[in-house]
Formats: C-alpha cells, structure tokens, sequence
C-alpha cells in the first residue's frame, strides 16, 4: 500500500471519530498477516493526531487493519490485472466495514510549524508569488504503466499555462518539464502537500497527491484513464478528466486501449478547464 492508500485511511478514522462522538479515541495502523501483527509506520500517520505508534493508558485505542480483505477494493490480484470493486470510493468502500455509508470524501493530515517554514521559504525564494500552479506530470509505474498521462502533452500544456501562471513542478520524478519552476526531488511528500495547498490548482494524473491535496484543501485537475473506474478513485471537489474509452481494464501490463487513448486525448481541454477554473 502506497501513501495514497495510507491517507485514504485517515479518511476512515475521521469518519469512525465523528460516529464515536469520543474525542479520546486513537488508532493504531497494523496489518495482520495469520497471527502476526506488524505496527504500519508512514509518515502520513505522523502527521495526523488521531494516530498514535503504540498503546498507552490516556486514550481508547482502535486498532485499524489497512489490509482488512473487507475493506480491500482490490477485490482478486492476478498476475496481469487487478479485479477491482468499483460500484463506491474507495473510501466509502472502508468506511462500510465500520457501518458508516456517506462519508466526507477528503484526507487529513498536519504540517508541523517547520514544515511550514519549509513551505514558505521555497514559496518565498523559488515560486516568488502566491497565484500559482501545482503539477506533477511522472506517475509511479511499479504496479501499472496505465495511469499515465502523455508527458510531451503536459509539456504542452505547461507552455500553454506559463503564459498566464507560473507553474510549479513537484514530486519525485527525474524527468522535468520546461518551463516549470523545478521543486522536484526537493521536499517531503507532506510539505510537497503543503506546497499544493498554497497553490490554486494541482495537476495530475491520479495518484497519491492527488489524495493528499485533499487534506490542504486545494482543487485538483485529475486525468484518469481506463485502468481504474472514476467512481472508484474520483473526489467530487475535482475536476476529474475522463480520457478512458473502454474500461476499468486493471491491466498492470501496458493496456493497448489505455495507450490508444492517452494519444487521441486532445490536450487543449485540460487547458481549457484550468483557466475556466482560475480567473
């Protein structure tokens, strides 16, 4: 399980928070694997208060199983293609375990005061204005190849936006755009979200910022494609681009139609929304 998946559960804890109505209740992430239990270390659960690393006397401890099958929308894991459920969010999806059926659909997390400081020097000395975008064109390819967007057509629509913005690359990715300011490699994920939340849109393919902008409470502009369902992994808050034709294929394998329809995808629409979207 990737951070995304780890700030999706945050979600969970919120929910089952607010259903408690207890304000000293605690969860523990682990997974258990037959009698094994493993205590589940990220910093997503660092930064959230309702998380704690280990048992103590003050508060009501609740376990939180990230790899409950229940819970799992990844519901058969083939050798070429993951089965996914896709009729709900993956959110909602956890949620239902814990009997809780119209969760708010959004991530939690805080920056400590340091790295916010983080954030407002590279704010200050690298972007050198507050109207700016956010972008991160690398998808991770571990697990699939289909999420991913075309990156000389975000290299079109970057020089597009730059006329009007400017727009700031961040991530992990090695590969970097023109005309970008490259924050790239030069944050931690959470101050990489600290920076999305200073910025007036985030850009991507869907993936792990894409839940953490959530948590800043920045609108992203999501290109989503065949692999997985937009039901499944869409935020109602976003503009969330559709470019599949067929589909979710799950196909860890590069998937032909997934391909087919990143090249026939017309780049000028994400265009188009972003400056519908920012006046």
């Amino acid at each position: 399980m990737g951070l995304g998946g780890y700030l999706m559960w945050t979600a969970v804890a919120e929910e089952i928070k607010k259903a408690s109505n207890n304000p000293h209740i605690k969860f523990l992430p682990i997974e258990q694997h037959g009698s094994l239990i493993k205590l589940i270390k990220s910093e997503v659960f660092n930064h959230n208060k309702d998380f704690i690393s280990d048992y103590d006397t003050l508060n009501l401890i609740l376990p939180l199983v990230l790899n409950n099958p229940a819970a799992n929308y990844c519901k058969k894991d083939e050798p070429d293609r993951a089965i996914h459920r896709s009729d709900a969010h993956i959110i909602e999806q956890c949620c239902e375990v814990y009997g809780i059926k119209t969760p708010t659909l959004r991530c939690y997390f805080q920056l400590t005061k340091e790295e916010e400081d983080v954030v407002d020097r590279i704010v200050k000395d690298k972007i050198k204005t507050d109207r700016f975008l956010t972008i991160e064109p690398i998808s991770k390819n571990n697990y699939t190849v289909n999420r991913t967007y075309d990156f000389n057509k975000w290299q079109n629509i970057v020089n597009e936006l730059s006329k009007d913005f400017v727009v700031v690359q961040l991530g992990t990715g090695e590969k970097v755009l023109n005309n970008v300011v490259n924050v790239t490699r030069q944050t931690s994920f959470i101050t990489a979200a600290g920076i999305i939340g200073r910025s007036k849109l985030f850009l991507s393919a869907e993936g792990g910022l894409v839940h953490a902008a959530t948590a800043v409470n920045t609108k992203s502009l999501v290109i989503l494609t065949g692999y997985q369902s937009q039901k499944m992994v869409a935020y109602p808050q976003n503009i969330n681009i559709d470019i599949s034709n067929h589909g979710p294929c799950g196909l860890k394998r590069e998937c032909l139609h997934c391909k087919r329809d990143t090249e026939n995808h017309d780049w000028r629409e994400i265009v188009k929304k972003v400056k519908e979207n920012i006046k």
